[in-house]
Parts: C-alpha cells; sequence; structure tokens
C-alpha cells in the first residue's frame, strides 16, 4: 500500500490488555484504506506479542514500532510522522475503539472541505 486515505498510529505503553480491542476496530473500518501503525512505547506487558501477532496478520498495512525506552506522545508522534504514508493521520489510544464508521466520515468530511485541518 504505497499511499493510504488514513494512517491511524496506536500509542501502547503497558496497555497489552486492551490493544487486541483497538486494532479490531480498525480492522472492522467500512473505509478500508488505511494503513497502521503501532508504537510501542517500551512496554513490559504483552504489547509487543499483541503487535506482533496482528502485524503477521495483515504486513501490508500493519507495522510496529518498537522503542526500548519509552518516551511520550510527542516523540511517539514524531516517529509516525516520519513513517506515515497516509492522506490523514489518526491517534487512536490503545484503551480506546473506533465506531465501524470514523475513517470513513472522518476522511470524506476532510476530502470535502479542503480548507479544513482537522476533525475529530
Amino acid at each position: 500500500m504505497s499511499h493510504p486515505a488514513v494512517t491511524v498510529y496506536i500509542p501502547c505503553r503497558g496497555y497489552g490488555r486492551f490493544l487486541g480491542q483497538a486494532i479490531e476496530s480498525v480492522l472492522a473500518q467500512s473505509l478500508t484504506d488505511w494503513e497502521l501503525i503501532i508504537v510501542d512505547d517500551g512496554s513490559e506487558d504483552e504489547t509487543a506479542s499483541v503487535a506482533a501477532g496482528y502485524q503477521q496478520r495483515d504486513p501490508q498495512r500493519i507495522r510496529v514500532l518498537r522503542r526500548d525506552a519509552p518516551g511520550n506522545l510527542r516523540v511517539s508522534a514524531n516517529a509516525v510522522l516520519q513513517l506515515a504514508r497516509g492522506r490523514y493521520v489518526m491517534r487512536l489510544d490503545a484503551d480506546d475503539f473506533l465506531d465501524e464508521n470514523a475513517l470513513l466520515v472522518l476522511a470524506s468530511y476532510l476530502d470535502r472541505h479542503p480548507d479544513v485541518a482537522l476533525v475529530y
């Protein structure tokens, strides 16, 4: 996938028990033109194995960025922006999940309103 509509990134540090639900909500999107970057920010729980399992399921769209030392959300966001290929970028917290139409609604609004820079 060279240039998806949306890059979703999930920063995660110690939220491995919730990570699967967040990822599943991305997989269930009605807009399928996305990529997912999971940022494992020095987790010491099952985050790495959960992320790796999903990456193996869909290596074309799911990438994992592993940071050995914990950083912060700004550090994670800057790292993702270097890797993101999507026209739009969205952060999804590891303990949250998306409605199945979230990416479709948000990306469609941005496509129709080029003067708008941010939707939520």
